[in-house]
């Protein structure tokens, strides 16, 4: 194990084999040279800085003398006057050349040259002489250099002499306080340290300094005198040992002996021993316990004796071990439940005795076993049969030979209202109902003489006089010797059963919620109906009833709610047909009306319009009012078809016309609706699977600002790119989604993919814009929705502000309290609110203000026709000032002309989408045209 170690020493970096004092010297010379370096250079610098400067002031003072000097010899063009100028300055040893031109001639007018050339550099400066405001010449000056290069080299090489006296003479004072005060005094630490390995304690350590190495020294010291003195205690000790170790041998030779007396015992004792420590070791096993548990000794040791005991049974366990065990050495026998190795529970009685140390003290546990499977399963099927007996749902007479009753069962007493007492030393006769003749009787205890058995149904009286049909089984208990001992009557009350028959007909043929006749009565009556109809030559009609939007009251409100709903709504429509019509219940929230005799079809329709008029009512519900309307298709025999399946189908097709239509009407059925009913069927269909197959995508068009053109926002529109029919917009399956309960996984992944193309748009970089989702009802109401919405901003890494949820005013009006903290959760998370189609519905101004909406978007209908259209504009601008007052921004829909632009702007409406601005376009298009520059060009749109 020593060699890796070496080999890992050897490969350590050469820096941790330097000696202390190597290293104090590196830290010193680095720690003096390093700021001495930065104090040179930053001292260079300065110096150059400064000469530099010099240099330069001389040259501009040299050339403003010059151009001074050079203005009148210029102006009069006097060569001899400016020539002992130039001869001065060329009494500077930097000056190379000076010349000065004639700007009028374009000449040079004087100039003068060093014949010498130094090796330094050249810098040259010019300035224009002026006389009396005017240019009339140029002076241009060269300097040498070289004197700037000499006198810093002379400063550098002052600086480094300086800093090189300085570290010498820091380094010898360094060194000697280092060598006294600190190298010198951990020599000696380290000699002492190597006394105390070698153990050379006899020369005391002596220490006169105060500091830390003084104070280490010191301890030292004691750490010798400490080590002296325990070696003498561990040499004494010693000496001691070898004593204590000749007598215990002696014990333990003695303790072997009577080990195998104790071993002899153990093993051959027929209840299972098992030993373990407090904490649960198994420590010993004897044969009797390792078959018990069916475990080898081996396998045993390695579980904890804890893992044996049923988890109902540790508690008992642990109480007895802990208060009787612990505190007076055993415990009596208890019963508890050990798990073997095959997982099987085994019932035993356990007696348990403490184990104890040389000392007295409790060490180990001694617990003997006892399998106890056996009386366990006896005292079980004891208490099965009392409890079957006392339990079971029928009653139990048992008589003896002469008929005495001597034992009943609870049963016994709930059925025929007798307690046990009033009927012990009793016959059965008691409970006679007098129903029977003696013959029956008679023929019941032959039957029973001669086959030890009889069962049949009988009629019998209970305590408070009630006569109630059962069924009653009598057999004969014999003895060894074959002589009856008891009679035992077994019987059930058929009370109920009857009862049930006589319901499960009323189920077979009515609705168990509104107590009307369901579709399989139904159909038999209209079967019937249609038979007369033939036979005696007149019509009659179906008409399938489906009430509007029920599925959101249902979800929203709950099925309770929806359930007295419904029963509210089958009273009204019964109390709204004429006698001989026929009511039935279909399913769900559909109803069927038969009317068996029509002199015409309008009789039907005058029946429809009784049964729409019947809902105008609001209903209350659970303290909510709520109104509902009807959608009705009606089909007429034997236009319409010739059996009740085809009339169903063809009201069925009418009546979702109906709900096309606009809902709250009736329509009766044309050929053309069998088409459109196949195509929906189709488009159900598919559109179960349109979201696996990932095969809806979103377009988004523009939310434009009227006064800036600033694109600010997108409306994320579904659509449908169905496989074999290609794009189809929302109003070919939205609908059908509805009705049909898939609108709410539809809205949930229109949010998440809405998130994740605006994330997408920011990471390449395109302008932050605000993107609106439309929420359907059903999805508005689900309580999961804010959690959606929170998981999609999150998975993307947005906030909140990035969304804008639209939602019609019809949703925001209806249950006020539950729409109410549903929008306090979305705008909690930040995002903003509109109310989509504004006055298409109820228009309530004092919800819009309860609710705080960000925006108000007018409906396409009031745009399509204005300015046009007095009506329609008067309708708008009320939306507009009502907007401003509730300090709402106002977005309008459906902008596709130029006059429809300048009204709306003109009454200050602030937001616009439309195709005047852009068709609902793919996320990649939508990128490309307003990714680089968010706006629109008014003029391009003729604006």
């Amino acid at each position: 194990m020593a060699i890796p170690h070496l080999a890992a020493d050897k490969k350590r970096p050469a820096l941790r084999r330097l000696t202390l004092r190597q290293m104090f010297l590196i830290a010193v010379v680095l720690g003096l040279l390093i700021p001495a370096l930065l104090i040179t250079l930053v001292g260079f610098s300065e110096q150059r800085d400064r000469l530099t400067q010099r240099l330069e002031t001389d040259q501009r003072r040299l050339l403003d003398i010059v151009a001074l000097g050079m203005q009148e010899p210029l102006w009069n063009l006097s060569r001899q006057a400016g020539s002992p100028l130039l001869a001065s300055v060329m009494d500077d040893a930097r000056v190379i050349a000076i010349r000065v031109t004639d700007t009028q001639s374009n000449t040079v007018f004087l100039s003068s040259l060093r014949s010498e050339r130094r090796l330094g550099g050249v810098a040259f400066v010019q300035k224009p002489v002026l006389y009396r405001g005017e240019e009339i010449g140029q002076v241009s000056i060269e300097f040498d250099t070289e004197h700037l290069a000499i006198e810093l080299n002379k400063q550098l090489k002052n600086l480094i002499l300086l800093v090189i006296a300085q570290l010498a003479l820091s380094g010898l004072l360094i060194f000697w306080l280092l060598q006294s005060r600190f190298f010198r005094p951990m020599q000696t630490l380290t000699e002492q340290a190597t006394q105390l390995a070698g153990l050379k304690l006899d020369e005391p350590f002596i220490w006169s300094r105060g500091d830390e190495l003084g104070r280490l020294g010191n301890h030292l010291e004691w750490t010798r005198a400490e080590l002296k003195r325990l070696i003498g205690e561990l040499r004494a000790k010693t000496q001691a040992l070898e004593t204590d170790m000749t007598r215990r041998r002696e014990v333990e030779e003695a303790l072997r002996r009577s080990e195998g007396k104790y071993r002899e015992l153990f093993w051959s004792n027929l209840d299972g021993i098992v030993i373990s420590s407090l904490d649960g070791q198994v420590l010993d096993a004897n044969p009797a316990f390792l078959n018990l548990m069916c475990y080898s000794l081996d396998q045993l040791k390695l579980q904890n004796f804890w893992t044996l005991v049923a988890s109902d049974s540790e508690p008992v366990e642990r109480f007895n071990l802990d208060n009787k065990v612990m505190r007076f050495g055993y415990c009596d026998d208890f019963e508890a439940v050990y798990i073997n190795r095959l997982g099987n529970p085994v019932p035993v009685s356990v007696k348990t005795v403490a184990m104890r140390d040389a000392g007295g003290r409790i060490s180990a546990v001694w617990r003997m076993v006892r399998d106890i499977s056996e009386r366990r399963e006896a005292e079980e099927r004891m208490q099965l049969a009392s409890k079957v007996f006392e339990n079971t749902v029928e009653g139990i007479m048992i008589t003896d030979p002469d008929l005495r009753i001597r034992s009943v069962n609870r049963a016994f007493t709930k059925i025929t209202g007798y307690s046990e007492d009033e009927v012990l030393g009793k016959k059965p006769s008691v409970l006679s109902s007098g129903r029977h003749e003696q013959p029956f009787y008679e023929s019941m205890w032959q039957h029973l003489s001669e086959h030890g058995a009889w069962q049949g149904e009988v009629w019998n009286r209970r305590k408070d006089g009630e006569v109630y049909p059962e069924w009653l089984a009598i057999n004969a208990v014999r003895g060894v010797a074959g002589e009856i001992t008891h009679y035992v009557a077994v019987f059930s009350d058929l009370s109920e059963r009857k009862a049930a028959d006589e319901r499960i007909q009323f189920l077979a043929h009515f609705d168990v919620l509104t107590n009307l006749p369901n579709r399989s009565h139904m159909q038999d009556r209209a079967e019937i109906a249609i038979q007369n109809a033939l036979r005696d030559g007149h019509q009659l009609a179906l008409l399938l009833l489906d009430l509007d939007r029920f599925k959101t009251i249902n979800e929203s409100l709950g099925h309770s709610a929806g359930d007295a709903l419904l029963q509210a709504a089958t009273e009204r429509i019964k109390h709204s047909l004429a006698p001989g019509a026929m009511l039935a219940r279909q399913g769900g929230d559909e109803f069927i009306i038969l009317l068996p005799r029509l002199a015409e079809p309008a009789e039907a329709a005058a029946v429809a319009e009784t049964v729409r008029e019947a809902f105008a009512a609001a209903f209350d519900v659970h303290g909510h009012r709520l109104t509902i309307t009807p959608s009705i298709g009606i089909s007429v025999f034997p236009d319409d078809g010739r059996d009740f399946e085809t009339l169903v189908r063809n009201a069925d097709a009418a009546m979702y016309l109906a709900k096309s239509s606009g809902r709250n009407s009736y329509k009766f059925y044309t050929a053309d609706l069998n088409a459109r009913a196949r195509e929906i069927l189709a488009i159900e269909s598919q559109l179960r699977f349109a979201l696996e197959r990932d095969e809806f995508v979103l377009h988004y068009q523009p939310l434009v600002d009227m006064h800036s053109g600033r694109v600010v926002g997108a409306e994320a529109l579904i659509r449908w790119q169905h496989p074999n029919l290609g794009l189809i917009g929302p109003a070919g399956f939205i609908q059908v989604a509805e009705e049909r309960g898939f609108i709410v996984q539809i809205g949930n992944w229109v949010i998440r993919e809405a998130c994740r193309q605006l994330a997408e748009w920011l990471a390449r970089g395109l302008p932050a814009v605000k993107v609106s989702v439309n929420l359907s009802a059903l999805q508005f109401r689900q309580q999961e929705l804010s959690t959606v919405i929170e998981d999609a901003l999150a998975e993307h890494g947005l906030s909140g502000d990035c969304l804008d949820v639209e939602v019609t005013e019809t949703v925001v009006m209806e249950d006020a309290e539950a729409t109410l903290a549903a929008i306090e959760r979305i705008k909690g998370m930040g995002l903003s609110l509109s109310v989509d189609d504004f006055g298409t519905g109820y228009s309530s101004l004092s919800y819009l203000k309860r609710f705080k909406a960000d925006k108000i978007k007018i409906d396409r209908s009031f745009v399509r026709d204005i300015p046009g259209d007095s009506d329609d504009a008067a309708i708008t601008r009320a939306i507009i000032n009502m907007a401003k007052f509730l300090n709402m921004k106002v977005v309008a829909e459906g902008v596709e002309t130029r006059e429809q632009w300048d009204f709306l702007a003109g009454e200050g409406c602030d937001l616009v989408q439309g195709f005047l601005v852009a068709k609902p376009m793919p996320a990649a298009d939508f990128a490309a045209r307003y990714g680089k520059t968010p706006r629109v060009e008014l003029a391009e749109l003729g604006l």
